[in-house]
């Protein structure tokens, strides 16, 4: 059984769910409205002009949630976790490069997975812990595991950072979750150390039982009635909350 650990704040941001009180109701829903209207990415204006304008939709994500007042950075480590990445301006990159024999180097540079958080920790001039992680569909799980880590090793909070942009069409039959056909989007999980919830290697879900998504984790820590999530088909882990209320 892993450390225990506690949510002591959260944020997050897609098209269409900007609030606390929208993403609860998404939450207890049933998640049926994923996506809004207006695509347009969020506003980030705490960011400087000239770090901002290398970021793109994702980018902007999740620098917005990074940058919420409501959770104010201190120097806390951050852990990144995305299965794709900048993956359209990676798309792109290799179009050019098929085309033109070159790209552009600083399109390159923000390709990489940790670049967003780079910008962050620039704009911040901090000079904190920072990881950035995909895990093949189980980020739900390595985010989890990396963030708890951290805390075991003696962090007093570790920021754990989701975020995600959907697949181009092209390649939306290899999507893992229906959170890549989803909008983009980010959330950001503030953890500390305490006893509200442990990874536990317990079997309890049948091998055939999905592997949670990011989305699906968020959508549990809104939902408190519930005791358990299956984070992952492979090894049996799930995630399981000490105290449900109302049982």
């Amino acid at each position: 059984m892993s450390p225990g650990w506690s949510l002591r704040n959260w944020t997050a941001w897609m098209p269409g769910l900007e609030t606390a009180d929208a993403w609860r109701q998404w939450a207890q829903g049933g998640r049926a409205a994923l996506v809004g209207q207006d695509m347009s990415p969020p506003p980030i204006k705490e960011i400087p002009p000239l770090l901002r304008r290398r970021a793109d939709s994702m980018g902007r994500a999740a620098l917005h949630v990074l940058s919420r007042p409501e959770l104010p950075y201190t120097g806390q480590a951050i852990v990144l976790c995305s299965r794709l990445g900048e993956f359209r301006r990676s798309f792109g990159l290799q179009n050019e490069l098929a085309r033109d024999g070159q790209v552009s180097p600083q399109q390159f540079s923000m390709s990489v997975h940790n670049a967003t958080g780079g910008l962050f920790m620039m704009a911040q001039k901090a000079h904190a812990p920072f990881s950035a992680l995909a895990a093949g569909g189980e980020e739900a799980l390595a985010g989890l595991q990396e963030a708890i880590i951290q805390l075991a090793d003696g962090e007093p909070v570790v920021w754990l950072l989701y975020c995600e942009e959907p697949l181009l069409d092209e390649y939306r039959s290899l999507a893992a979750s229906p959170d890549e056909q989803a909008g983009y989007f980010a959330f950001l999980l503030e953890l500390v150390p305490g006893d509200d919830f442990r990874l536990v290697p317990d079997g309890a879900f049948p091998s055939a039982y999905p592997s949670a998504s990011p989305l699906d984790l968020l959508a549990f820590l809104l939902r408190p009635e519930e005791d358990g999530l299956c984070l992952t088909r492979r090894g049996g882990w799930s995630l399981r909350r000490t105290a449900v209320s109302g049982n």
